[in-house]
């Protein structure tokens, strides 16, 4: 639930920024959010294209094309006539459509088969919308064309809700059904997911929906369009962190954030090394899979170290764990509490659970169904005695204790000298 929260509270703040500064009556220098708006629309275009976030590049096209839209043909407000009843509320009722389509697309480039098909389904609506709210390009009677507007304009604004549900804004109801389901899709996928990019959909289409609904008022649509773009390019950066600094496999600090976490350090400070037990025999018993399974357990429990401790993956089955204005007296009772809590929790296979064959190393037994096997591990710990230590220094004592714990038969916890 914190991984989810961490990921939907930029989206929603933008949101909220905007809303706020909108029926605040705060005075905007005029000009300020489309130039900022063209801005962060550019911005989010080349570093989603930088990032190969395919998906993120369409969606800020989208977007821009949106902003346009409100910028010129209706920058003076809502008409009763044809860009108003058909090409707003065609592009309304199409972007949440559109959104969730990226979204189970992924990111599967710009100029691949996906990528053009993709861009010719946009390109396709585009054309036949503009070609009906423009008459036919002259090819069709005025009646004909006519008809034909009236047409697409009853059809997108075809009421689906009572008519209060829609008099407060300009968005036709079809468009603010498609926007809710949409919003409730992302929502889902967040939860179960947490895609930060996706995340970063959500809010952007609801800052969209919001810059639509305050067509007319170029300081407010702006505005919420800047968040639209912002909400794209945030995500970006959260994604690298998450790549730079947290493990992949087991979702805890990495090496790197270790490294950076060194930095830090000032005084006294314990650091531990630990290990899992036998796992590579584990492996070639049960498969990768399996092995992969017991990481992120051991990883789960060495990351709820009390005292505090932080962990990280330092590598392979090897795992670290930094004590900040500790020593190894302070540091052992947590390490033994840890390590007590990884033995007394038996490991249960999925009969699923079998170990491939052929491959070296991929395992040749196949577990029994619910079959519970116990996981171990060893721990050497040191701390800083002499200011002239670096970390790197303690982390090599740490691992002495280590592989000490380990001849001394396992499951223990050893002090370095």
């Amino acid at each position: 639930m914190s991984k989810l929260f961490s990921v939907l509270i930029l989206p929603l703040v933008l949101f909220l920024g905007a809303f706020v500064l909108n029926v605040s009556g705060m005075t905007i220098t005029p000009g300020l959010p489309e130039a900022a708006c063209y801005a962060a629309a550019g911005l989010a275009g080349v570093l989603c294209w930088r990032f190969k976030r395919s998906r993120g590049v369409f969606a800020t096209g989208l977007i821009l094309l949106g902003f346009w839209l409100v910028s010129f043909p209706l920058a003076s407000g809502m008409q009763y006539d044809a860009v108003s009843l058909v090409g707003y509320a065609a592009y309304a009722d199409l972007l949440p459509i559109f959104f969730c389509i990226l979204v189970l697309m992924g990111d599967r480039g710009l100029l691949t088969p996906w990528g053009i098909l993709f861009f010719s389904a946009v390109a396709f609506c585009g054309a036949l919308f503009l070609t009906v709210v423009d008459g036919g390009w002259g090819l069709l009677t005025p009646q004909v064309a006519q008809d034909l507007q009236n047409l697409f304009a009853t059809t997108l604004h075809h009421r689906l809700l009572p008519s209060w549900a829609d008099m407060w804004t300009w968005l036709p109801q079809p468009a603010m059904v498609h926007t809710f389901l949409a919003v409730v899709f992302l929502l889902l996928r967040a939860f179960f997911l947490a895609d930060p990019l996706e995340v970063g959909f959500l809010g952007a289409l609801l800052c969209t929906a919001a810059g639509l609904h305050c067509v007319g008022n170029p300081s407010a649509s702006g505005l919420f369009f800047f968040a639209a773009f912002v909400s794209l390019i945030v995500p970006l950066f959260q994604d690298s962190y998450r790549m730079a600094f947290l493990d992949e496999l087991t979702e805890i600090p990495s090496r790197r954030a270790m490294t950076a976490d060194f930095k830090k350090l000032g005084g006294c400070y314990a650091l531990a090394m630990c290990d899992i037990d036998h796992f590579k025999k584990f492996n070639d018993t049960y498969g990768h899979d399996v092995g992969d399974d017991v990481l992120r357990m051991v990883a789960t429990h060495l990351n709820r170290v009390s005292g505090g401790g932080s962990a990280y993956r330092y590598g392979g089955e090897e795992f670290a764990i930094l004590f900040p204005n500790s020593n190894t007296t302070d540091a052992q009772p947590h390490l033994e509490q840890v390590r007590a809590n990884i033995e007394n929790s038996p490991f249960t296979l999925r009969a699923n659970d079998r170990a491939g064959s052929g491959a070296k190393g991929r395992g040749k037994a196949t577990p029994k169904p619910r079959e519970t096997v116990s996981v171990t591990i060893s721990i050497g710990v040191a701390e800083r005695k002499d200011q002239r230590q670096q970390p790197e220094d303690v982390l090599k004592e740490a691992d002495k204790a280590l592989y000490k714990a380990k001849n001394s038969g396992r499951n223990q916890v050893a002090v370095g000298h």
